[in-house]
């Protein structure tokens, strides 16, 4: 009894089915290859696995636990779905002694996030003057823009705009006014020193900057109350002609 190619065939196939040996080798198989993937997978995604680690412990304020994955190797430049770094989180939240970690374990005080906020821009946003001196010790760009073209010498600016609009509007207490002017020109004098100590060339004209601003913020508990509103005039006018480079 003969047999056509095509049955010859079903018929290995079937054997092969029902055949434990070749069974047990095609799963053998199959595991190896699995162990291979599920390693491979591993090796990719472990660095991102403690990397959201980094960046859970920075917004929970673990000091301990941040000082520890980055002695273990995790970047100081882990970032989040947004974009902002472990630094950026720790700028937002005031955490200086965590700024101060990161800083030492080499994050880029010049990284962005999706908005182009560098860790500066942050700082300058709240007049965290501690931490703003902090990033410009790390070399931070003060001239840096943030999506709205603005740098963080621009953001003081329009905090005061707003300081002044308040003040005419009668939103704002004069003593809580004062106290807002006082950490506007303490901002102002972060940035002027730091340039004054990086760049040479511009020495006189910081000083002549920092001078002037000393000088208003000695005034502001003695000056009239109605000569408040032309120091704000004065400052934000001096603030525009000023251009960090």
């Amino acid at each position: 009894m003969s047999h056509s190619d095509s049955e010859i065939r079903d018929t290995i196939k079937k054997r092969k089915q029902f055949d434990p040996k070749l069974k047990f080798k095609a799963l053998a198989k199959y595991n190896k290859r699995q162990l291979r993937f599920e390693g491979a997978l591993k090796h990719r995604l472990e660095p991102i696995y403690y990397e959201l680690r980094l960046i859970r412990a920075v917004n929970t304020y673990n000091t301990e636990q941040v000082k520890k994955l980055l002695e273990n190797g995790v970047s100081p430049n882990s970032t989040d779905y947004e974009g902002r770094s472990a630094l950026h989180i720790a700028v937002s939240k005031g955490y200086a002694d965590v700024v101060q970690l990161l800083l030492g374990y080499g994050a880029d005080p010049n990284k962005r996030d999706i908005l182009q906020n560098t860790p500066l821009h942050l700082a300058a946003c709240v007049h965290n003057l501690p931490i703003i001196s902090m990033l410009l010790n790390a070399k931070a760009d003060a001239s840096s823009l943030d999506i709205h073209g603005r740098n963080p010498l621009q953001l003081a600016s329009s905090k005061l705009d707003i300081l002044r609009r308040s003040w005419r509007e009668g939103s704002i207490e004069m003593v809580k006014l004062r106290a807002e002017l006082v950490q506007v020109i303490d901002l102002l004098l972060s940035f002027f020193m730091r340039e004054a100590e990086d760049r040479s060339e511009r020495v006189d004209m910081n000083r002549a900057n920092v001078n002037e601003l000393q000088l208003i913020k000695l005034s502001l508990n003695s000056s009239p109350v109605e000569l408040l509103d032309n120091q704000m005039t004065k400052l934000l006018n001096d603030i525009e002609k000023i251009q960090i480079k």
